[in-house]
């Protein structure tokens, strides 16, 4: 499989067969997105992640160039509370949009999608999915999670994410989704990743309370 980073992987999984993100759900898909981002610049610490605050750390890398977005409205607000930049990635439809182009092109460079204008005047990019680019990341996490053997940072965080947006049931039957369910709270037990699930759910007991709250209000 082509090297793909988190938030990648992520994208792929979202999009439909058009190239775009579903409107049902899209709020908390949209959410979930930016996390991913959140999560890839973490990961490679470009930011860190603490007490509920995000800190920028370090000039953004040219290869990171796709998570441009998230990086500037960290850096706008630097420290950034977690509850404000979650705010941000639910209510800010042009952050997302950033990202989603960003994202689809260099996901274009792999040679994974195909790239097309839709929408009014042609102004909307989507981004159709190449035959078998989806299996293939969901494969990786069936292996690692569902059969015996290590189980990679990148598997742990995204199954999280697909879990928190609500797309897992999308690739996996119920009876894989509690296997893979069991697996992370097996995982969980491990010292060794009480970092990264702690970041993953600070991200989305704050998504899910930011959502609430917008559902309410709307």
């Amino acid at each position: 499989m082509k090297d793909m980073e988190i938030s990648q992987k992520y994208l792929l999984l979202a999009l439909n067969d058009k190239g775009s993100v579903a409107t049902i759900g899209s709020m908390r898909v949209r959410a979930f997105m930016v996390a991913s981002g959140i999560l890839e610049l973490t990961a490679e610490d470009i930011v860190s992640f603490s007490e509920n605050q995000v800190t920028v750390k370090q000039d953004l890398p040219s290869n990171k160039e796709y998570l441009g977005s998230i990086y500037n409205m960290i850096s706008e607000d630097n420290p950034i509370s977690l509850k404000k930049l979650a705010r941000g990635m639910v209510t800010k439809r042009n952050v997302f949009k950033e990202m989603f182009n960003a994202v689809g092109d260099s996901l274009v460079e792999l040679d994974l999608v195909s790239k097309t204008n839709a929408g009014l005047l042609g102004r909307s990019n989507h981004f159709i999915p190449s035959e078998g680019a989806k299996k293939l990341i969901v494969e990786q996490i069936r292996a690692e999670l569902l059969e015996e053997g290590p189980v990679s940072t990148d598997t742990v965080v995204l199954s999280s994410l697909l879990i928190g947006s609500r797309m897992l049931k999308n690739y996996f039957s119920k009876f894989e989704e509690e296997d893979l369910n069991d697996k992370l709270s097996m995982l969980r037990n491990d010292t060794a990743n009480k970092e990264i699930f702690a970041m993953i759910d600070a991200l989305s007991h704050t998504i899910t309370t930011i959502i609430a709250s917008a559902s309410a209000g709307s």
